[in-house]
């Protein structure tokens, strides 16, 4: 006799043993923000539990969605471009995020990246009309963003990990840098430092005057620098008399810092304060570990997702998303 084909697990069979309505199961798979986050966790642990695997094709059929979300990438030629340092280990640490989020809703995330020759808004054409995608995740939003003009125009959902303007829908979530900047300011002064060299990016991106704002608002006698490179940066902390502390906007110019004030003979963390901002993975395995601000990478992807759910289901408009990176006290510090 043949052995029997074993059943496959249902939502019913969720259902019962989160303790919850088939509905509820349902919300949680495919717009978890209507569910309570209790309620989300207990239903999530019953899929893990029962291993149960949504039908994703039946899923498409029914709803006449893809069950895909688009996050278009720019991948760098050089790895150490220093417009954007460390924005491999950023990117990676977000894109680990936003899968996690969507395989719990039983979505999955199409990684695409423009043509050598061909725009980004030319990749949003191509995927909207092969209809591969449900949303689109925009990432750097800035003033204006022709991104964000042509996909409103589209009317075809979208989230912004940056914030869009007033004239358009509020789909965002986005780094409250300038609280997370001033939070190292307050640091700094609180364990008496009183003269400080502020290291900023040179770049247009939103979030370089953001951080800057911030960290100025609560320590008004900073000094502030631009640099446009990794190099510029060694150079001024090598030539210039060591201030009380160095906070760069980012950590890789605050390790720079930290190796040229080493290379003089001076004493990081105890001589002169050094610090950065995204706590990359390398901060914590420095000789001198680095203090900085820990973008909560895990919560802003699960926030984008949720978010875009919110926008394929056409829901109203609500207020964007910030974020806080909190500060992580280490050695330099």
């Amino acid at each position: 006799m043949a052995a029997e084909k074993p059943r496959r697990t249902t939502v019913a069979d969720v259902a019962r043993l989160a303790g919850v309505s088939a509905m509820t199961v349902s919300n949680v798979l495919n717009a978890p923000h209507r569910v309570a986050p209790p309620t989300v966790q207990t239903v999530r642990a019953a899929i893990q539990e029962l291993g149960y695997i949504p039908n994703h094709a039946a899923r498409a059929l029914s709803s006449g969605r893809s069950q895909v979300i688009g996050l278009p990438l720019y991948f760098e030629e050089d790895p150490e471009d220093a417009e954007n340092p460390g924005l491999g280990g950023f990117l990676h640490g977000l894109l680990g995020g936003l899968v996690k989020a969507a395989a719990a809703s039983g979505y999955g995330v199409h990684v695409t990246t423009p043509t050598e020759a061909g725009s980004e808004i030319a990749l949003y054409e191509k995927l909207i009309a092969a209809r591969q995608v449900d949303a689109i995740v925009v990432l750097e939003t800035m003033p204006q963003d022709a991104r964000i003009e042509f996909l409103s125009r589209r009317r075809f959902p979208f989230v912004a990990f940056g914030r869009t303007g007033p004239e358009h829908r509020q789909c965002w979530v986005d780094v409250d840098n300038e609280t997370s900047m001033a939070g190292i300011a307050a640091h700094l002064r609180s364990t008496g430092r009183e003269r400080a060299v502020y290291l900023a990016t040179d770049s247009p991106l939103p979030w370089v005057h953001q951080r800057q704002d911030g960290f100025v608002r609560e320590f008004p006698s900073a000094v502030v620098r631009s640099f446009g490179s990794l190099d510029a940066v060694a150079a001024y902390v090598e030539e210039t008399g060591p201030p009380d502390a160095f906070v760069a906007d980012n950590d890789a110019f605050a390790v720079v810092a930290m190796r040229t004030l080493q290379q003089r003979g001076i004493t990081v963390g105890q001589d002169v304060a050094v610090t950065g901002f995204n706590d990359f993975p390398f901060a914590s395995m420095l000789d001198t570990p680095l203090t900085t601000a820990r973008i909560p990478l895990r919560d802003i992807a699960t926030s984008l997702f949720d978010r875009a759910l919110r926008e394929i289901a056409g829901e109203p408009d609500e207020p964007g998303r910030l974020v806080t990176a909190p500060l992580v006290v280490r050695s330099s510090a």
